[in-house]
C-alpha cells in the first residue's frame, strides 16, 4: 500500500523542513511537486477500511488533500529562502 505524506513520520517533508527552517534555507526538489498529507490515524483506518472490504486485487485510493512543496514551504519557513535542488531518482511530480 502506498499513501501520501503521513504527517510527521520519517518520510514527511514536513519534519524535513522544520529542521531546515533554522538555517534559513529550505530545499524543494522541484516547484511543481505537490504532497498529499495523510495523518497517521487516517492511514491506519485506510488500511482498517481495506482490509474489511478487499476481495483481491483491488486498488483503494483516497481523496486525500494536496499541497504544493512550496506552499508548505513557506508556512513552515515564511522567511526562508527556497532552494530548488532537482528531482531525486524514484521520485514523482
Amino acid at each position: 500500500m502506498r499513501y501520501g505524506n503521513v504527517v510527521g513520520s520519517r518520510g514527511s517533508v514536513i519534519p524535513y523542513f522544520l529542521a531546515q527552517r533554522a538555517t534559513g534555507r529550505l530545499t524543494i526538489t522541484d516547484a511543481r511537486m505537490t504532497r498529499f498529507l495523510i495523518t497517521l490515524d487516517q492511514g491506519v483506518d485506510l488500511v482498517l477500511r481495506s482490509l474489511d472490504g478487499m476481495l483481491g486485487g483491488e486498488i483503494f485510493v483516497p481523496k486525500i488533500p494536496s499541497v504544493n512543496v512550496t506552499d508548505l514551504a513557506r508556512i513552515i519557513g515564511p522567511t526562508c529562502r527556497q532552494d530548488v535542488i532537482g528531482i531525486r531518482p524514484g521520485e514523482k511530480l
